[in-house]
Order: C-alpha cells, then structure tokens, then sequence
C-alpha cells in the first residue's frame, strides 16, 4: 500500500514539474537592458588598482563606472528582427561624465547563430540626455556612425546564464589618429553580471589602450532603464 501511494505521489510531482514555465530566457540585447555598476568590485579591489586610468598599458588600474543599456528604435541600422541597444557609461556615478557612448546591434542570422556589431557616434553628445522609450535614434543611417565592418562581428555564445561574446581577430582598423591596431574585447553575461575589457594592439606589438588597464570590468544591476 506504501508502495502505490509513493508511486501515485511521484507521478503526481513529475506531472507537476512538467507543467511549470520554463525560466525566461532574454535575447542577448534585452538581457543588458538597465542599470549597471561596478561599486562591488571597486569596493573589493585592492587599493593599488584604484588610480587614475592610463594611456596604453602603463600600469594596471581600474576605475568605477555606472552604465545604462537602452532598447532602441534604429531602423535604418537594425532590421526587425535585430535588437539595437544604445549603452551610455559614466565615471564614478549615474551622474559623472560620460565616458563611453555606443550602439550594439545584435543581429540574429539563419544558421541560429547571433552576431553583434558596435557603433561609435559621430556625434555622441546629441545623444547626452536620451533614455529609455527615446525617439532620437528613428532617423538615424550609417552615416551617423563609425562602422567596424564584419571582420569585427562578434559572435555571441550562449551559456545556461547568458551569453559570452569576443572580437574576432580579424578586426582591424585605422583609428582617427590615423594608426593601424588591432581590436580585441571580451563580454560576457551571466544573470545579474556583466564583465566587459577591450584594448588596441598597435602594429609594434605596443598597447594603443587597454580598459581597463586591470581586471575587466565587473559590473552588477541595478534595475531598469530609465
């Protein structure tokens, strides 16, 4: 009798875990919609990597930085079933000086994997004050951007916690500086993390820049967009 009673009370839980909802699971893009930071690890960090930043890979250092990712509507640039995110960083806090402006566009293709190309803004501080639900960017072409070309695509991994992503070492560029160097950055998303670096190895083997210049950045949310 004990013996039909545990096997109706198994068949019973087995049915229940079936019918429950399978855990969300985000696009890469709308995964890093919102509010980030990084006080976590600056408070953690060892004070000899709590200086200023650097040109090039002086010495290693690490700088706090609070950042936003916003979904936006760039048509002209992302196609409708691409996720465009523009992502504005800050020194020190949400209301420090802005110290990078970038569009991501994640890109899904037929075979299932997912591309993401980034853009710099021609002219960032047009879109300073822009938030989440912005209407500045609906207009926007190429044009408005500096383009990496598909040698800088980064192919986007995903991992049961997220997605990881690295510049191809095929990406090269000439910089406004009129320098050759080679791009490299690492990102990756698990859950409520992020970790982003990047640098430019110039043609002498020597750093353009690197940041930061320590460990990657590791930021944590905070909450939505806004």
């Amino acid at each position: 009798m004990h013996k039909g009673w545990f096997t109706a009370l198994l068949a019973l839980g087995l049915t229940a875990c079936a019918g429950l909802p399978a855990p969300q699971v985000l696009p890469p893009g709308l995964a890093l919609v919102g509010r980030w930071d990084n006080q976590a690890q600056i408070k953690a960090a060892p004070a000899e990597l709590l200086r200023a930043p650097a040109a090039g890979n002086a010495y290693p250092w690490v700088d706090a930085q609070s950042a936003q990712f916003l979904e936006v509507n760039v048509p002209k640039v992302a196609g409708p079933k691409d996720q465009a995110i523009y992502l504005i960083w800050r020194s020190g806090s949400d209301t420090g000086q802005i110290s990078r402006q970038r569009l991501w566009v994640f890109r899904p293709q037929a075979n299932g994997v997912t591309l993401m190309d980034f853009y710099a803004f021609k002219k960032p501080e047009a879109f300073a004050t822009e938030g989440q639900g912005s209407t500045a960017f609906q207009t926007l072409t190429l044009e408005d951007f500096i383009a990496y070309g598909p040698a800088c695509s980064l192919p986007v991994v995903k991992t049961t916690t997220g997605w990881t992503a690295s510049i191809p070492a095929t990406c090269s560029i000439t910089a406004r500086s009129g320098r050759k160097m080679t791009l490299s950055a690492k990102l990756s998303l698990d859950g409520d993390r992020f970790s982003y670096q990047e640098h430019g190895l110039l043609e002498t083997g020597a750093y353009a820049f690197k940041v930061p210049s320590g460990p990657a950045y590791q930021f944590s949310k905070k909450g939505p967009a806004s």
